[in-house]
């Protein structure tokens, strides 16, 4: 199941579908304006994946209202549940090479560039995410990422586990979708356990809207995959890692990911 904000149910459905029209089988589309609906859900589930695509990491209320003992319990009285493992997105808070101008780049190129403007509500996010799931008895996985691009499983659906290619024109602002180039061109991926991926330094307006390998960028389909591989792996309970870019025009496969995660 997937708890999407208010409205935004219409789009989700258009992002996930095949090229049959079809939602992938046994997902379920819940809305963060039914608690009741979520509340039936969470003592029959074992992993919970949280991300934002925003500046902002989630709000602290959806953060405690999921991980409540009593919420996740099946007998409601907060002494057991299935939970085992919560991975959460957040973004790089080392501070390297970042500055003036990354922000400037921002500002003139891509608002999307992660300029490292609300880190300090990331690491209060990171303390609560760790402590609630301590709560819960379940371990916890802290996903680094910089600036988020690309996401889409190419124009002629090549990767349907990615989003739809309507990814593409929702996104598309100028003649050159430099989110379409960047796709085909970055589906590798480099991992880095700790918080320590540099950003853009003094390239930052020059990459903004690139579509090569570049310090600082990340590829949303490779933070998701990270985030998925990530739940099963034993060597990334309670620790974070980064998630960089790498050239290749194929992502890695299921025994690629392995060895990445392994060797953090």
């Amino acid at each position: 199941w997937i708890l999407f904000p208010p409205g935004e149910e219409d789009t989700i459905s258009t992002l996930l579908q095949n090229q049959d029209g079809e939602m992938p089988v046994g997902l379920r589309l819940i809305s963060s304006s039914d608690p009741e609906a979520v509340v039936k859900q969470l003592p029959n589930t074992n992993a919970i994946i949280i991300a934002a695509d925003d500046d902002d990491p989630v709000d602290d209320s959806i953060l405690n209202f999921l991980l409540d003992p009593e919420k996740l319990s099946p007998n409601n009285n907060g002494d057991t549940n299935n939970l085992k493992r919560v991975v959460a997105m957040s973004r790089n808070l080392n501070g390297k090479d970042m500055g003036f101008f990354v922000k400037a780049s921002k500002i003139s190129a891509n608002a999307e560039v992660w300029d490292g403007r609300t880190t300090e509500k990331y690491r209060s996010f990171e303390k609560i995410l760790q402590s609630s799931a301590a709560a819960c008895g379940a371990d916890y996985t802290v996903v680094r990422a910089g600036t988020l691009k690309g996401g889409g499983g190419g124009e002629n659906y090549d990767y349907e586990n990615y989003l739809a290619p309507e990814f593409y024109e929702m996104t598309k602002k100028d003649i050159i979708n430099w989110q379409l180039l960047f796709d085909c061109n970055i589906r590798g991926v480099t991992l880095a356990k700790g918080d320590v991926m540099p950003g853009p330094g003094v390239k930052a307006v020059f990459t903004a809207c690139g579509y090569d390998a570049s310090p600082g960028d990340t590829s949303r389909g490779c933070l998701a995959e990270a985030m998925v591989n990530s739940l099963s792996s034993p060597n990334t309970a309670n620790m974070d890692f980064g998630v960089g870019t790498a050239e290749s025009r194929t992502p890695p496969t299921n025994e690629e990911w392995n060895e990445l995660l392994s060797a953090l």
